[in-house]
């Protein structure tokens, strides 16, 4: 199967809109890869703990899934500096594909379907169009191959970067075991209409190939949720602030359970909400764990959430419930930008992630 996907890959190396991008097609290039998740993940990001299949002699981060996957890359003066992997379902079994539910997405499934992943870029080349280029070179790919639906499993820090993709969050989050709390996200390929009504930069590749509604219609019915797209844009904004409005700025606080946004105006709540995204959890999902990393904030619209720091010695847990109008994560942004604390949800609630 892995020689398969080898000549597959060497067939349409050359196909990409932008020429920077590459597929890796030989073992020298794949090793330069996995050196620099090593470098990202471990070196960088600290995580050793969660990566157990890193491997430290030869500063090489791989996994089962690379043995049958598309490797995508970005070099500069002779090193990799970006990549991204992609796997085709027809090729072998996804990760998490219970909890993305991918059963659901049949007849597409299994063999019209494929998940990204590993993306990650020097830090040098952050906020750069390198990683536009990467997407748009993986979304080629996998039309061409006849995908109908990507998905990823997605940090809720990249969330704005893959809803301007097209993206869009289709179910609950959940726990997964590198990355504790992961969005199940989903790209419907042939969905044109879409793609340019968040002016993603996939639109006019789309539509070099034949437009259909099928799958979009059939992502609907499954998930009535995923019409929302990005649910602090624009698109929806009266419906997202008439929510936000009611759990924001609740008239009856008291003074001991303070708004985050109780002194701020209407329009500036607007303003910094529009940065933001919502999503839903499910009683008992594990949102934060202490000694992670990671950049956001999370405001509780709906639900309650507890929380337990190392210093609790006990079996419980160390302070009142968070409930919505709460905030929590956002001791991330001191210096070592590790979690302080573990945020598990109590019940069904629902998150605006900053």
């Amino acid at each position: 199967m892995a020689e398969q996907v080898h000549a597959e890959v060497a067939a349409q190396k050359q196909s990409w809109t932008s020429k920077n991008v590459k597929l890796a097609t030989t073992e020298a290039e794949k090793e330069a890869i996995y050196r620099l998740r090593y470098e990202v993940y471990i070196e960088e990001m600290g995580g050793a703990s969660r990566h157990l299949e890193a491997n430290a002699t030869k500063r090489q981060l791989r996994d089962e899934m690379d043995e049958i996957a598309a490797h995508f890359y970005v070099s500069q003066k002779g090193k990799i500096v970006a990549c991204l992997r992609n796997n085709l379902r027809r090729d072998g079994p996804l990760e998490c594909e219970a909890e993305l539910e991918l059963h659901r997405f049949a007849p597409a499934y299994p063999d019209h379907v494929s998940m990204s992943s590993r993306l990650l870029l020097h830090p040098q080349l952050r906020g750069s169009r390198v990683v536009m280029e990467l997407a748009c070179a993986a979304f080629e790919f996998g039309i061409r191959q006849g995908v109908s639906f990507d998905f990823i499993d997605c940090h809720p820090r990249l969330i704005p970067l893959y809803s301007r993709l097209g993206y869009r969050i289709y179910k609950s989050g959940f726990r997964h075991p590198k990355y504790i709390y992961v969005v199940p996200m989903v790209l419907v390929t042939g969905g044109v209409e879409y793609l340019e009504r968040v002016k993603s930069p996939f639109a006019s590749l789309a539509a070099l190939f034949p437009a259909t509604t099928q799958y979009r219609d059939m992502l609907l019915a499954q998930f009535p949720d995923a019409s929302q797209g990005q649910p602090t844009s624009d698109l929806e904004q009266s419906a997202f602030w008439q929510l936000a409005r009611i759990r924001l700025l609740d008239p009856t606080a008291t003074i001991e359970h303070v708004s985050l946004f109780s002194h701020l105006t209407e329009e500036q709540i607007k303003f910094l909400t529009s940065f933001g995204h919502v999503v839903r959890c499910k009683s008992g999902d594990l949102v934060l764990l202490e000694g992670d990393s990671g950049r956001e904030v999370f405001v509780i619209l709906e639900g309650s959430f507890r929380i337990r720091a190392s210093e609790d010695k006990g079996s419980g847990w160390m302070y009142e419930p968070l409930t919505p109008g709460d905030i929590f994560g956002e001791v991330a942004f001191l210096p070592n930008g590790l979690r302080a604390a573990t945020v598990v949800a109590m019940e069904d609630a629902m998150l605006l992630i900053l």
